[in-house]
């Protein structure tokens, strides 16, 4: 195809449509590790080789000529791609497509409540469960041959990676153990620190001064807004110092029961007046889940501020026991959630 003036960029609505490509959440994954945890499951990783140079595109998609690959005869001639290529708005969507479609043949059913989640099940109470990220993905369950069998799949339709047994996944460090399993965030904290030098700061339990009420400085001196929302405090890179060391334990045969704990803090912003509300999810011992988020509205009283974390709180655990169903580990009884 000649084109004498191809665009720069890709125009929304001309060249691509549909471009988002759906990501697990972090609580699913934790969910995973903390029923893998419940049941001495092992936890399996998988990595796929160029995902994207995987996808199928439905469009018609024109690439100027690579630098340095141009036809000298034909200088002003476009390529025709036949797949996805890195870079395009649509590779993610196109990836995930294809890999979706493949795991669905595979017999696989997809979670309705989280996209990237997939689980086959067969006679006998086998079963075998995924979680997608990108180009990366975990899996685990109760049979070794399912494992094969997946691994083997995988292997024919793309050019995979097998890293064995989960060692690190989205920034978290994975620890697999006889009694349980341990998840941390070590190596990305000593990262930031380094980036920053700070590994030699004082070390500091808490992120931010019990009490200390934040407000903003009409008077003060205006800085960097990029960097300081990179390197945040410098009390925070304490914190992250004191704490590199800790992380989430999910025990073996820990409670399987949801626990849950919300709470709210009245009138936290002294600038808005609004209070903000928080809650943690526990499962096999562990936290899977939490949010500390201001409320969007004003609250005019303490047991008001109360309610709405309450009720913001409610919405989590409905989902949640959605997953844990499509898991095979349905909660029998109703989720209580603790509040003060």
């Amino acid at each position: 195809m000649d084109m004498a003036n191809p665009p720069i960029c890709q125009q929304h609505g001309v060249d691509y449509t549909e471009v988002f490509a759906s990501v697990a959440r972090m609580d699913t994954d934790r969910m995973i590790i903390a029923l893998a945890a419940q049941r001495n499951w092992t936890i399996y990783q998988l990595d796929v080789k160029l995902a994207f140079l995987h996808g199928e595109l439905s469009e018609e998609v024109f690439v100027e000529q690579p630098r340095g690959y141009e036809q000298k005869d034909n200088p002003h001639k476009v390529y025709k791609l036949k797949k996805a290529l890195y870079g395009l708005k649509q590779a993610p969507r196109a990836w995930f497509s294809r890999i979706e479609a493949h795991f669905v043949n595979e017999g696989f059913e997809r979670c309705h409540n989280e996209h990237t989640l997939f689980v086959k099940t067969i006679k006998g109470g086998k079963i075998l469960i995924l979680s997608l990220y990108v180009d990366d993905l975990i899996f685990t369950g109760n049979d070794e041959s399912m494992f094969y069998e997946f691994k083997s799949s995988m292997m024919r339709e793309f050019d995979m990676t097998d890293l064995g047994k989960i060692r690190y996944f989205l920034g978290f460090e994975v620890l697999q153990k006889t009694d349980g399993i341990y998840i941390s965030k070590k190596k990305y904290a000593l990262d930031v620190l380094k980036r920053f030098g700070m590994e030699e700061s004082n070390s500091i339990h808490s992120p931010i001064v019990t009490s200390f009420k934040v407000f903003k400085d009409e008077n003060g001196v205006k800085v960097d807004a990029t960097f300081f929302k990179q390197m945040t405090a410098k009390r925070v890179f304490g914190y992250l110092r004191g704490t590199t060391n800790l992380g989430i334990f999910y025990k073996k045969g820990g409670n399987d029961k949801l626990v849950v704990f919300t709470n709210s803090d009245y009138v936290g912003d002294l600038e808005d007046r609004k209070s903000t509300s928080g809650y943690v999810f526990m499962l096999s011992s562990g936290a899977v889940s939490w949010s500390s988020k201001k409320q969007p509205v004003v609250s005019l009283s303490i047991i008001e501020a109360e309610f709405i974390a309450a009720t913001s709180c409610a919405c989590q655990p409905v989902w949640m026991r959605r997953i844990l169903e499509k898991l095979g580990h349905t909660q029998g009884n109703c989720t209580i959630v603790f509040c003060d």
